[in-house]
């Protein structure tokens, strides 16, 4: 499986629609808050299935704030981040995997691309699309899922909107 990841879009989806563009076939995308509505619109526009929760600045959606996902038998937990103090570190979203749910922790919010790999999982933050922070890129995430297990990568949007 083949999954699209974003975060941060901030009511700007012509680098949505880019980063969707160049992701080429996807099976799935996942958008990991702050404006929800453009998962919807995405996915409406798209046809493809989104999976998105609500960060800190969807005060109006009525979307969950977290997602739990059982994709090929491995565990995902897609969350904002806002709540677990991700802009300072990702300490508490460590400790979250380490209780062994998940084996893989999607989240947003700090606007920075960020992979960890961990004995007991990943963590995966794949930037803002559209509005990057400290010297990042615009960015997405590509996670392939298979038997041999769960393969995240980081991709620069390769044209600035």
């Amino acid at each position: 499986m083949r999954i699209g990841v974003v975060s941060d879009t901030h009511g700007k989806p012509d680098f949505f629609r880019e980063a969707v563009r160049q992701m080429g076939a996807v099976d799935l995308l996942i958008h990991a808050g702050d404006h929800f509505s453009d998962a919807v619109s995405m996915s409406r526009e798209t046809g493809i299935e989104v999976v998105a929760v609500t960060g800190n600045c969807d005060w109006h959606a009525t979307g969950p704030a977290e997602e739990e996902l059982d994709i090929m038998g491995y565990k995902i937990l897609v969350t904002h981040g806002h709540r677990y103090g991700v802009k300072i570190d990702n300490t508490k979203l460590v400790q979250k995997l380490r209780e062994g749910k998940y084996d893989l922790i999607i989240y947003g919010h700090s606007h920075c691309p960020e992979i960890t790999h961990l004995p007991d999982g990943c963590l995966l933050n794949p930037g803002s699309v559209s509005a990057p922070r400290r010297g990042s890129s615009h960015s997405y995430a590509i996670v392939t899922i298979d038997k041999k297990g769960i393969s995240p990568y980081i991709y620069e949007l390769k044209r600035q909107l």
